[in-house]
């Protein structure tokens, strides 16, 4: 028998004890091996296609539990109050009794005494004649009560003997699952400790979200043929600081630094994983390295990266790097959950504070199939067009009287234009007001993706922006340029907008821009599923995807 044939035995065994009502008498019991059915329907890939029906049969139980604690509740007060009047009736027959002998004695003291009386032989069959007469009314009543008091007395014994027969047949049962339970325990770990110390660990490294994320990772296949990512992140194990990614000597420095507390984590000895293998030992059966980085990253700054690696973390020279742009992961983390997915051609657009990056990713030819066009454009950029061309020349006339006016020509919209935009920014940064004028032009933005329009007052003077003003002026010169790039990027991979299946929309604030792009991009792609990435892509999407070119590569 397989370790999956244990689990679902003894899965099928709880539920039967669970839901047949058989722990009622011990709910701390019954709690118990509830948690431990969940861990094992967890550990089966039944759980996630099943958990609407488990969910509902889980509730049915959960109500008949209380219905049945209520009814125990009410049947215990019920005996207590019964145990209670058969004290009262013994109490009344005790009392009735002695009221008995009382009467009696006094009746024949005061016939004894009474003068009266002229014949002892008279008084005798009078006092006969009353004892009979109190024994006539009496006997009954007591006869009853003692009936009664013999047959509660009876089911009380009864219910004490089932009591016994199902604690003993419970206990027996308990045992036996038990002994089940540590097999099937032992055969896990057995399992675990083969796959925790397998050779085909990867250590990996995503630096595109402003911060050094680490993971060691591993595929594993179950029983079933089918492979399931297995993942820590070490964060949990080491803080690693944040950094400007547009700071290429700081993304160096701060590495190297990560990396130098990486390397003192990785050599302690004490630190396991899952409090069972030791890092250290993971760490000496490394296969492979694989980063996530800026598309801009050349073969320099890789080589660079590489020798800081193997430097600080004692590697061999021998493992593989992996090098992975942020748009081929973005891709990977989309078809995650669907293999099949792998020969899709798709589009991303990566829109970041400073840039707009344009990909075609087609991962049926692995780690080279990506080809990459950027604007030096981006949300930054976009707020300073909203800000020169929709609110300062409604701002003007009240702005100039206390203060200089904007230098001029503006920065053109949707162009990149570099020198003339840093400038632009550096009066901003050296005006008193440089931080309000920028944040009016934010607040516009993120105003504008809810609203066609809004209204506003400035030292007592109405300005309005609208949606598509905003849109004229400075949505659309950008998508005009972009529109010139995605010509160069079809020019470069042979392809045609009739040949792109998916488009990824990703970057920290670009749904504040859906409502145009998603329009933008099904007119011109018709063929194409427009997807918004989550702003914090999972991590286990992407390493689930990377399992697909790593086996492409091999």
């Amino acid at each position: 028998m397989t370790v999956q044939d244990n689990v679902q035995s003894l899965i099928s065994q709880l539920e039967q004890i669970l839901w047949q009502d058989k722990l009622k008498e011990h709910p701390e019991v019954s709690l118990l091996l509830e948690r431990i059915r969940h861990h094992l329907l967890k550990s089966q890939s039944t759980l996630e296609n099943n958990y609407d029906i488990y969910a509902e049969r889980l509730s049915e139980i959960i109500l008949n539990r209380v219905d049945d604690e209520i009814s125990d509740r009410i049947l215990q007060k019920e005996l207590r109050q019964l145990q209670d009047q058969k004290e009262v009736l013994l109490q009344d027959i005790a009392t009735l009794k002695q009221q008995k002998q009382a009467i009696l004695s006094n009746l024949f003291q005061e016939l004894s005494t009474d003068k009266k009386l002229s014949a002892p032989s008279e008084n005798n069959v009078d006092i006969n004649h009353l004892t009979n007469s109190v024994d006539t009314f009496f006997q009954p009543l007591l006869e009853e009560l003692n009936i009664y008091s013999d047959s509660l007395q009876e089911g009380i014994e009864r219910m004490y003997r089932l009591g016994q027969q199902g604690e003993t047949k419970f206990l027996a049962y308990l045992n036996r699952l038990q002994e089940k339970l540590e097999l099937f325990l032992q055969q896990e770990e057995e399992t675990n400790k083969k796959t925790m110390l397998s050779d085909n660990w990867y250590l990996g490294f995503d630096i595109t979200n402003n911060q050094i994320e680490g993971y060691l990772f591993t595929y594993q296949t179950r029983d079933d043929s089918l492979e399931q990512i297995k993942y820590y992140s070490l964060s949990e194990l080491v803080d690693l600081c944040r950094f400007n990614l547009f700071e290429h000597d700081n993304i160096l420095e701060n590495i190297k630094e990560n990396l130098t507390a990486l390397d003192r984590v990785f050599n302690n000895s004490s630190v396991k994983i899952d409090q069972k293998i030791a890092i250290k030992s993971l760490i000496e059966r490394i296969k492979s390295i694989v980063f996530i980085c800026p598309s801009k990253w050349n073969e320099r700054d890789r080589n660079i990266i590489e020798e800081i690696v193997l430097k600080t973390l004692n590697i061999s020279e021998s493992k593989e790097f992996i090098w992975i742009p942020r748009p081929m992961a973005l891709t990977l983390s989309s078809f995650s959950r669907n293999s099949s997915d792998q020969g899709l051609l798709t589009c991303v657009i990566n829109l970041t504070e400073t840039m707009t990056e344009l990909s075609i990713v087609d991962l049926s030819q692995g780690l080279s199939g990506i080809i990459t066009q950027q604007l030096f454009y981006g949300t930054q950029e976009i707020d300073q067009d909203i800000l020169c061309h929709l609110i300062y020349p409604q701002w003007y006339e009240k702005i100039t009287l206390n203060f200089s006016p904007f230098p001029q020509p503006f920065p053109t919209p949707g162009m990149a234009e570099i020198t003339k935009r840093k400038t632009f920014k550096q009066y901003l940064e050296n005006n008193s007001l440089g931080k309000a004028f920028i944040e009016a032009a934010q607040l516009t933005r993120l105003i504008l993706q809810e609203q066609e329009a809004f209204t506003s007052t400035l030292i007592q003077k109405s300005w309005s922006v609208h949606r598509q003003e905003m849109i004229d002026k400075v949505i659309n010169p950008w998508l005009k340029i972009l529109q010139e790039k995605l010509k160069v990027l079809f020019s470069q991979g042979q392809y045609s907008p009739d040949s792109i299946d998916q488009i990824i929309l990703a970057g920290a604030e670009i749904n504040t821009l859906n409502y145009v792009l998603i329009h933008w991009f099904n007119n011109r792609f018709p063929n194409a599923t427009v997807l918004v990435a989550e702003k914090q892509v999972k991590d286990g999407q992407i390493l689930t995807g990377l399992k697909v070119l790593l086996n492409n590569k091999s």
